[in-house]
């Protein structure tokens, strides 16, 4: 009997669990937001996609993965079924991608878009509207791998062909330059540092030297004012200087052009006077009566009247 009455509560629990499961289940159907289907299309691996996996619109949830499977038009590609809230703006440049979720190895689809068409999605009738899918940062990675690890194998090459023996040994003696170098400048650093240390002396002089030139150019300018009277004396007594040297040259011109031809003709005449004077003086010592009877004039030749010869 007890063990018939254990089965029954046992049975009894069952049931009453199964309801409540059901319950559960019914209720959040229920209250399940109400959401829009679209396909995704990716040419690219969907590696780490599953079933309600959550779809992100930046980084907000909005819903989630509902199918994944092959395109029946082109088994090339992978059509995955996603079903979002009716509020998220889903436009002509929304795109998906894959995201990683933590360290799990599983991935979320993530939708975003870059702002540059704001229309909306357009649909087909009897068909979803259709999302692209861009690769993710993964598969980039995994596409550029090849060149990537090329690119690396020829940095290793150049890089071994450039660690020859020759060239160590030249990076050695680089090296032994660079230390006697570091010690040439310790040893200049050394010599310069009484130099330093003089510089704050050096410093005050120069601001003295400084302030004693204010001084001196302040005193040159109270001396160029105390010296603007003489100097307007000065211009007044070089006007005077001028205006003396234009009489001056204006009496020169009088005496060159003037007063010295008159004196040169008077003395002309009195040398002329002079000689006259001298002509009569010698007269009158030759013959004093010419002053009482005049000259008598030459006396007279042969066949003149009065002529005589000496003999008679």
């Amino acid at each position: 009997m007890e063990s018939r009455a254990h089965a029954l509560i046992a049975l009894i629990f069952l049931a009453v669990l199964g309801v409540g499961v059901a319950v559960v289940g019914l209720w959040m159907h229920r209250g399940a937001r109400p959401g829009v289907a679209f396909d995704v299309i990716s040419p690219y691996s969907v590696a780490g996609l599953t079933l309600q996996a959550p779809v992100r619109f930046k980084g907000v949830r909005v819903g989630e993965v509902t199918a994944i499977g092959l395109d029946p038009t082109n088994p090339r590609m992978i059509r995955v079924r996603i079903k979002v809230d009716k509020a998220t703006p889903i436009t002509r440049a929304t795109f998906a991608e894959l995201a990683p979720q933590g360290v799990t190895g599983l991935s979320y689809l993530s939708l975003t878009d870059h702002g540059t068409d704001f229309a909306p999605l357009p649909r087909v009738p009897g068909r979803l509207a259709e999302i692209p899918m861009h690769p993710s940062f993964f598969e980039v990675l995994s596409r550029n791998g090849e060149s990537l690890v090329n690119r690396s194998n020829e940095l290793a090459n150049r890089l071994n062909a450039l660690l020859t023996d020759e060239n160590r040994t030249s990076f050695a003696q680089t090296l032994t330059h660079m230390d006697q170098a570091t010690d040439q400048l310790v040893q200049m650093e050394t010599a310069l540092l009484p130099t330093i240390k003089a510089l704050p002396a050096m410093v005050a002089a120069t601001r003295s030297t400084m302030l004693a030139s204010h001084l001196l150019i302040a005193h040159l300018d109270a001396l160029t004012v105390a010296a603007q009277a003489p100097l307007a004396d000065t211009a007044e007594a070089a006007k005077s200087l001028r205006g003396l040297s234009v009489a001056g040259e204006r009496a020169a011109n009088t005496l060159n052009y003037d007063t010295l031809p008159r004196v040169n003709h008077l003395t002309q005449s009195l040398m002329a006077s002079s000689a006259a004077l001298a002509a009569l003086s010698h007269s009158l010592q030759r013959s004093p009566q010419s002053l009482l009877y005049g000259d008598r004039g030459p006396p007279p030749g042969p066949g003149e009247p009065g002529f005589s010869t000496g003999g008679n």
